[in-house]
């Protein structure tokens, strides 16, 4: 019987090697992995607080729950590493956004402040032919 304990740990090892090896994969800091984890640790507690007979029969029963929850687990962290991504380049767009208006605009400002400069020059050659022109008249 204790080899089947044992064979039934496995179960709660491959949990937390499959979370840790999804962790890696995905990296960075995961505040749902690190739950996860956690819980992961206080159920192996748990079972190796039981004795012989009752962790067989306890792992027995939660083998299908156990890898359900590998499943899960696996499918929300990598809900949550497509969501940081989606905002590390929601964040990164938005910042190329303002970049390009920001430019845009001091564009636009330098066109009109040339286009006023270039009225003005035509506006003083108009003014000296006119004043030229009624010179000779």
């Amino acid at each position: 019987m204790a080899t089947g304990g044992g064979e039934h740990l496995h179960i709660i090892d491959q949990l937390q090697s499959t979370v840790q090896s999804i962790i890696h994969r995905i990296g960075g800091d995961n505040s749902y992995a690190q739950r996860l984890l956690n819980k992961i640790h206080a159920l192996q507690e748990k079972v190796e607080s039981l004795s012989g007979q009752e962790r067989v029969e306890f792992l027995h029963n939660a083998k299908d729950t156990l890898r359900n929850t590998i499943e899960h687990a696996e499918q929300k962290l990598m809900q949550y590493t497509n969501f940081q991504q989606v905002y590390n380049y929601s964040i990164v767009a938005a910042l190329l956004f303002t970049v390009l208006l920001v430019i845009a605009l001091f564009g636009y400002k330098l066109y009109k402040s040339l286009m006023e400069k270039e009225l003005k020059k035509k506006e003083k050659l108009k003014t000296k032919q006119a004043k030229k022109s009624k010179k000779t008249n």
